[in-house]
């Protein structure tokens, strides 16, 4: 379902000295996107349950902490989040939980605006509900689902460029709950079919990204280490630093997760801002 969200008007406290100079810097490298060539006038995003608000609870998922942050919550995203940089941004939420490439592409689209002028940020997170359909499947089937799902991505970014001519899209690679284990449904039965399947479709989506105007958002990498073996320090991906889960149900991004993927949504946003500057440099 397509919601359009309120609006609240912020004031760039940085302006007055009221933030830290952190914030300020960070604030004024993503402005370098929304006000070149365009202001970003409309946020869709689209794709499955790592974006909404499911699981993390009710403005807590990545798309609304994007949109607007909970400051008394992350302080440190304090005026780092779209409505900071355009008080009067539209957003649209498609997403919706248990999506598969199969329903952005004949139900998320069909509830999308038409074009306005400026740029449409989109953001996408898909994929891993294909993979969990198929990897119980034919296994001489497997490469061809595979591929399938990689290309219904593609399909999905081209859409989405056609649509939206002057969009940038956030396209996020798909998280392992596994730290590379591949024991999802069962301790004593890894599977390492489903773990290929992950890494050749992550690395479609990673050679999308080298496309204009399409950022990577590696999900998979930045959250390996926090899921089913967060606290193995046997585990490859163990992270001593911050052995923390960010899942629930497994599968599904707890209140820290979806703000972590919110972080990524952001650097992404300040790569692509200041990859807008160097081109004007040049």
């Amino acid at each position: 379902m397509k919601i359009m969200w309120p609006l609240w008007s912020l004031v760039l406290l940085c302006c007055v000295g009221f933030v830290s100079v952190s914030s300020c810097r960070a604030t004024e490298s993503v402005l370098e996107v929304v006000h070149t060539p365009h202001q970003v006038t409309q946020y869709i995003a689209l794709g499955d349950s790592i974006s909404t608000d499911d699981y993390p609870g009710r403005n807590r998922g990545a798309v609304s902490l994007f949109y607007l942050n909970r400051d008394g919550d992350f302080p440190e995203f304090e005026e780092r989040d779209l409505l900071s940089l355009n008080s009067e941004l539209q957003l649209i939420v498609a997403a919706s939980n248990g999506a598969t490439t199969e329903t952005v592409l004949h139900e998320q689209f069909s509830k999308l605006p038409p074009n306005l002028p400026g740029v449409t940020l989109v953001t996408l997170t898909i994929g891993g509900n294909d993979l969990l359909r198929v990897i119980h499947g034919d296994p001489k089937r497997l490469e061809e689902h595979t591929t399938k799902i990689a290309n219904n991505i593609e399909r999905i970014l081209i859409i989405v460029r056609t649509t939206f001519p002057s969009s940038l899209i956030l396209v996020g690679t798909i998280y392992d709950p596994t730290d590379g284990v591949g024991d999802l449904f069962s301790p004593d039965q890894p599977l390492p079919d489903a773990l290929k399947m992950l890494d050749f479709i992550n690395m479609r989506i990673r050679s999308f990204s080298r496309l204009p105007r399409i950022q990577l958002v590696d999900i998979h990498q930045h959250f390996l280490g926090h899921g089913l073996h967060h606290n193995d320090p046997a585990n490859i991906h163990y992270d001593q630093d911050d052995p923390t889960y960010w899942f629930t149900s497994k599968i599904e991004p707890n209140e820290r997760g979806a703000s972590e993927i919110r972080r990524l949504f952001w650097n992404a946003l300040e790569v692509e801002s200041r990859n807008l500057k160097g081109v004007r440099d040049e």
